[in-house]
């Protein structure tokens, strides 16, 4: 069956509609997942005195606090 104007046109205000209507709940979903994601660890790479590569891990510091 060949596609008329018309059919192209309803589907695409129906998609515009659709957006419309889940773009307010979906952004609210979005910024409700952020403020529950995990919070994330500060490792900081550094070489040792014998020049081994070794990751430090810091609990707790100034980047970790703008999560809160």
């Amino acid at each position: 069956m060949p596609l008329h104007s018309g059919m192209v046109d309803g589907l695409g205000s129906q998609i515009v509609q659709r957006r419309q209507l889940y773009a307010g709940p979906m952004s609210k979903l979005r910024l409700l997942m952020i403020c529950r994601m995990a919070k994330p660890e500060e490792v900081l790479i550094v070489e040792d005195e014998n020049g081994n590569i070794v990751r430090e891990t810091m609990k707790d510091n100034d980047v970790l606090v703008q999560y809160k």
